[in-house]
């Protein structure tokens, strides 16, 4: 099991009441929960009832991506949750960063139960400052949180202890207070040792027959409450970098799953990603090199030291990558970036190669297929040639000394003229069976300048056979790249009629070529449709769709929404 080859233990449960008793009688560090484990408690009804019980991080899998998945999963935990089918190193990626976000969180948590005891248990300062803002009482509890005694403090102004960037903050807040107001505010103080504390002030004017005489109020001490927002503000940071990268690496991934483009296109959307990963993607670049070509993801200036990792491409370092930031008054240097960044250079560089290694290895098999498939348009000519020309020729010739000895015995040999009429018909079936292997099979090389007339050919064989309407109709220049991409769509329209002629009923046949720009074809009939439920029907479509991607088109196969069926091919 996957999991278990990266050194994990793991205990499975195929439902959701055994995933609920497992959890609950065993020591479990996260939970992987499918949200579809049918039964009568599904995942999200399993994790609920374990979470109600159990603080234990869980992070469910699912193939579905809606809003309202989305919503579902937040309604349970905070850790979300992994496509299926994603990766072993997208999976393994979101198990870390979930296990390292349920410590993160259990830290903070516990810091901030240990700071609300603290806070509960400590008393406050108290303190008086007369009208002209002078501490004429402070209570002895300053020394513990500033190092300065009372003594230190009475007799001087409230300003004189606070951070210099507070100062006008404080004395627009006494201001209101003169006025008859209170306030609530956050100073920072600096303490003896020129440290910083944070307290909360609680601040009330004091009027004795009406006349202001000065504040009274309390100094509660949220220096470490600040520290835990400094460092949660860090962990938050942190935890976007991570989801950034991850992010990054995913989206390169399904680049190498699902790209049908060049490699130039694809290098240019990997190298795009790159940046978005970054601390600060505004001001971030990237640059792929390969054999002579740049990709950049932005404008840029290669400054001395930017960070570049070579991209091994069969064992070769043929290209290289580079990443920094755009700034005039910052290089960029390897120093710059920390062992997490470096991390992630190198995995961007591997996958990039690992692209590239792709894209050559499916260029070197489009080279062997269309080879294999030229030299069997070969032989498929030279079969035909010799059935037209061999078989045929002979089964014509028989029928016709058939014909002619059936007439010089008609009248004198009434039985034997009835067995030779009888054999004269099965070599009619035999030649007509030659006709219809031969018409698979064509006689000529199929060349780029000659598509329309093959097709041509093509509706006329098949009204002779089968005795159903075919037409050809063509729109523009058709202008096909080479005899190859010809070949393939004369077969692909071959294939498509022949679907129509044995599975639709079909009285009429439409074959259509146009200039779109590009090369559109279409072959549409009026017969039942085609049943996309069966799995049995697949096979002629999927050498359709199949010689397209050879050809780099765009295949597609539909029911007409009036009655049969319409097969199209876009060839840029």
């Amino acid at each position: 099991m996957m999991l278990e080859r990266n050194g994990y233990s793991v205990l499975t449960a195929m439902n959701g009441a055994k995933a609920i008793n497992t959890a609950l009688n065993n020591k479990i560090d996260l939970i992987l929960m499918d949200i579809d484990l049918g039964g009568d408690i599904d995942g999200n009804k399993a994790a609920q009832e374990i979470l109600s019980k159990k603080n234990v991080p869980v992070l469910f899998l699912t193939s579905h991506v809606g809003r309202e998945m989305v919503e579902k999963v937040r309604k349970v935990t905070r850790y979300g949750y992994a496509l299926k089918n994603t990766g072993e190193y997208v999976l393994l990626s979101s198990i870390e960063m979930v296990l390292d976000l349920y410590e993160a969180h259990e830290k903070t948590r516990e810091s901030e139960d240990k700071f609300r005891s603290l806070v509960e248990d400590v008393s406050d300062i108290i303190f008086s400052i007369n009208a002209r803002g002078i501490f004429t009482y402070i209570s002895p509890r300053v020394k513990h949180y500033t190092d300065f005694s009372p003594e230190d403090v009475i007799g001087r102004s409230f300003h004189e202890f606070i951070a210099k960037d507070d100062v006008p903050k404080a004395r627009e807040q006494f201001e209101v207070i003169v006025n008859g107001g209170s306030f609530f505010e956050e100073y920072k103080w600096v303490k003896k040792t020129g440290d910083i504390v944070w307290f909360r002030s609680s601040i009330s004017p004091v009027f004795i027959n009406g006349e202001f005489q000065g504040f009274k109020g309390l100094l509660t001490d949220i220096t470490f409450r600040k520290n835990s927002e400094e460092q949660m503000k860090t962990l938050l940071l942190e935890k976007e970098k991570l989801l950034r990268e991850l992010n990054c690496l995913y989206n390169i991934s399904k680049i190498m799953e699902n790209s049908t483009g060049t490699l130039d296109s694809v290098l240019s959307e990997v190298v795009k990603l790159i940046p978005e990963a970054l601390s600060y993607p505004n001001c971030s670049f990237a640059v792929i090199s390969y054999k002579g070509k740049e990709y950049a993801s932005s404008d840029y200036n290669v400054l001395d030291g930017v960070v570049e990792r070579e991209l091994a491409i069969g064992g070769d370092n043929s290209g290289k990558i580079l990443i920094g930031y755009i700034n005039d008054d910052t290089v960029c240097c390897e120093d710059f970036f920390d062992e997490k960044d470096r991390g992630f250079f190198e995995t961007v560089a591997e996958r990039t190669g690992k692209i590239i290694e792709l894209f050559l290895a499916r260029d070197e098999l489009r080279k062997l297929e269309r080879e294999v498939i030229e030299i069997s348009e070969r032989e498929r000519r030279k079969i035909g040639h010799e059935l037209h020309d061999s078989l045929g020729q002979i089964l014509t010739g028989a029928s016709f000394m058939l014909k002619t000895v059936g007439n010089q015995l008609a009248g004198t040999a009434p039985a034997l003229t009835d067995r030779i009429s009888e054999i004269s018909g099965l070599v009619r079936d035999a030649t007509l069976v030659c006709r219809q292997i031969t018409r698979g099979l064509p006689l000529v090389n199929i060349q780029h300048n000659t598509l329309i007339l093959a097709l041509d050919q093509l509706a006329i064989s098949t009204r002779d056979i089968f005795n159903i309407n075919c037409e050809v109709e063509s729109f523009g220049p058709i202008d096909v790249k080479d005899d190859f991409v010809s070949s393939q769509l004369y077969r692909i329209t071959q294939e498509a009629v022949n679907n129509a002629v044995k599975h639709s009923g079909a009285k009429n046949i439409f074959i259509t070529v146009e200039n779109s720009p590009g090369i559109l074809l279409s072959v549409r009939d009026d017969g039942c449709g085609y049943d996309t439920g069966k799995s049995d029907n697949g096979l002629g479509l999927s050498i359709m769709k199949y010689r397209t991607d050879l050809i780099g088109g765009e295949f597609s196969a539909f029911n007409d929404e009036e009655s049969g069926f319409i097969v199209s091919v876009k060839v840029p």
